[in-house]
Formats: structure tokens, C-alpha cells, sequence
């Protein structure tokens, strides 16, 4: 298995996965999202690939900090297809994201999985990753 930068030619791939997550995404919606932070030194997204196939993707992004000297990071969006879990595909992921974030000056990154992603908190918990607080969320729609 192979990662590799997301281009716009998995804009399909990555749809299905969002829509996979529990967010229903077409492919024009997710070619949006994709270039609203192409161009960002930022963000960074990551696909890993088996045969041709998507299995799955993480986004990453940094931010200045106002409590720590270096900037945030944070792992934004991680999801990898139902026929890849359970291969390692998630923590493929998870390393070429924090490689990235290492890269650009992060010392300290977050990621913020639902409370009822229970699989996802067990992976970040394997990779090293502290429950340190809650999240609190609001709809301003």
C-alpha cells in the first residue's frame, strides 16, 4: 500500500469516503472542499492507495498557536474505506499526516473524532494519542 498527496482525480474516491463517514458528499461538492485548501501551505491531504483503489484519506492542517511557541496541528478528517479496515490503513494514514505536520514545524497535534466513532479512539489511542477534554459543538445555521 502506498500514500500519496490527494489529487483531483480521487475527487470521486473521496466523495464516497465522506459520504462513507457520515457525511453524504457528491464529487462536485468534495471538488470544492478540495480547492478551497489546494493551495494552502496549511493543509495537506493524503490518500493511501492499493491497487488503483482509494482506502482511505486523512487532511491535516497547522494553525499559529496562542498557547504553545510552535504552531497547532490537528488531523482534520480521517476515514478509510469499509474494505480496507482492519489492514493498517488508518495508522498508514495517521503517520504520513503527522510526518507532514513534523515537516512543518508541529510539535503537538489534536484530532477531535466524534464520541461515537469508538474504533477511531481506540486507534488514536494505540498510536499514542491522549484523551485530554471534550469538544462542545453548535450548528450556527
Amino acid at each position: 500500500m502506498e500514500t500519496r498527496y490527494a489529487t483531483s482525480s480521487d475527487v470521486s474516491s473521496l466523495g464516497q469516503l465522506m459520504t462513507e463517514l457520515g457525511y453524504p458528499t457528491s464529487s462536485d461538492e468534495m471538488a470544492a472542499r478540495i480547492a478551497a485548501v489546494a493551495n494552502r501551505a496549511d493543509h495537506a491531504m493524503f490518500v493511501a492507495v492499493e491497487d488503483g483503489a482509494v482506502a482511505g484519506m486523512v487532511a491535516v492542517s497547522t494553525s499559529p498557536s496562542l498557547y504553545r511557541s510552535d504552531p497547532q496541528g490537528a488531523i482534520v478528517a480521517l476515514v478509510v474505506s469499509s474494505r480496507f479496515r482492519g489492514c493498517g490503513v488508518g495508522a498508514l494514514l495517521v503517520g504520513c499526516g503527522e510526518t507532514w505536520l513534523r515537516d512543518n514545524g508541529v510539535s503537538y497535534v489534536t484530532v477531535k473524532p466524534s464520541k461515537h466513532r469508538e474504533d477511531a479512539h481506540r486507534l488514536y489511542a494505540r498510536l499514542g494519542y491522549e484523551h485530554t477534554g471534550l469538544r462542545f459543538s453548535k450548528s450556527l445555521d
